[in-house]
């Protein structure tokens, strides 16, 4: 394990082991280097509906700012229908993701196009669920009249040549999210988006606090750490001694951003900790929230990454651009003047 890794893994764990020492891994960034977002940067996100064939790439601001679409793409999805269960079902998964990592088509079988980008399935609420599979990618095609077959895949989402080209500019590997529904309206509804936001709030506030019953009382019942070690027993004994193994400690959340879909929720945020004169961390942390039978919320799975959250610089020339000469424009435009 590299020291890097070594002090990710005892930051998200609260490891004494960790609290008694500088951070001074390579690359470490703290939270004044990386200063603020400026107007004309946001963070962006792909939105990918099922139903209507298409993915939206949408910004994601602040509270009170509105959500501003800025191009629509017309996709083809898995041949079968449904939310992916198991490995070989040709469906196209149903959740929030990540983007792994952008691959040259040169290098790849042509039935994937110029471009893929592969995602994060199955992410941690899949794998907790039982699900199994692999090799789910934003791609192209071998020939864009593919497209028009809208379920043709084996599970992922694919795209004109012309439009993921496009989209590689915009999503950055391990960075960007991907949501992927049934139904857009259910995703990031505003009830749910203030539930998720407040709790992660009141959760940052406990571990401020240092008041470990409060803290646990957002984990669900049968949380298990990364790990497995620790049930939701142990784990609340482990953050006890955490807990008083500092005289002073403090955590701040900064540009908090929820994501919702109809089963869980993921916020992903700026996190800045430090733990006495002896411990200073400040990267992106990533809490995945599983909705309850109950329409409550409860926290199953966190990631902590010295690699704070970044945004991207929204050129409007380019989305014009983009606008101008994608392939779906015309599709789209038609599809909209059909049901006038």
């Amino acid at each position: 394990m590299t020291l890097r890794s070594f002090f990710r893994t005892m930051l998200l764990l609260g490891s004494t082991a960790a609290s008694t020492a500088l951070l001074t891994a390579p690359g470490h960034v703290h939270a004044d280097e990386l200063g603020t977002h400026d107007k004309n940067s946001e963070l962006v996100f792909l939105l990918v509906d099922k139903t209507r064939l298409k993915a939206d790439l949408l910004t994601w601001p602040e509270d009170g700012l509105k959500s501003e679409k800025l191009v629509s793409f017309r996709i083809a999805i898995g041949k079968e229908n449904g939310d992916k269960q198991k490995s070989g079902d040709n469906k196209t998964p149903e959740g929030i993701y990540f983007a792994k990592t952008i691959l040259n088509g040169k290098n790849l079988p042509a039935k994937y196009g110029p471009v893929a980008i592969p995602i994060d399935f199955p992410n941690p609420l899949d794998r907790f669920l039982g699900k199994t599979g692999y090799g789910i990618w934003l791609h192209g095609v071998e020939q864009d009249s593919r497209i028009e077959a809208a379920n043709v895949t084996e599970g992922c989402v694919a795209f004109y040549n012309a439009d993921i080209r496009s989209l590689s500019q915009w999503l950055v590997p391990a960075e960007s999210i991907i949501v992927i529904a049934k139904d857009s309206t259910q995703v990031n509804r505003p009830e749910d988006v203030d539930q998720v936001k407040k709790l992660v709030g009141d959760w940052t506030s406990a571990w401020n606090d240092r008041d470990v019953d409060r803290y646990i009382s957002y984990f669900i019942p049968n949380f298990r750490s990364f790990d497995k070690h620790m049930n939701l027993k142990t784990y609340k004994k482990y953050k006890t001694r955490v807990f008083a193994s500092y005289r002073h400690m403090a955590v701040k959340m900064q540009d908090v951003r929820v994501f919702t879909h109809d089963r869980y929720a993921v916020a992903i945020m700026n996190q800045d900790f430090a733990g006495d004169e002896r411990f200073h961390a400040f990267g992106r942390k990533i809490l995945y929230w599983q909705r309850t039978d109950q329409g409550g919320w409860k926290l199953f799975h966190e990631e902590f990454d010295e690699k704070p959250m970044r945004f991207t610089n929204l050129s409007r020339d380019k989305i014009a651009q983009i606008i101008k000469t994608s392939p779906s424009t015309k599709f789209l435009q038609d599809a909209r003047e059909s049901k006038l």
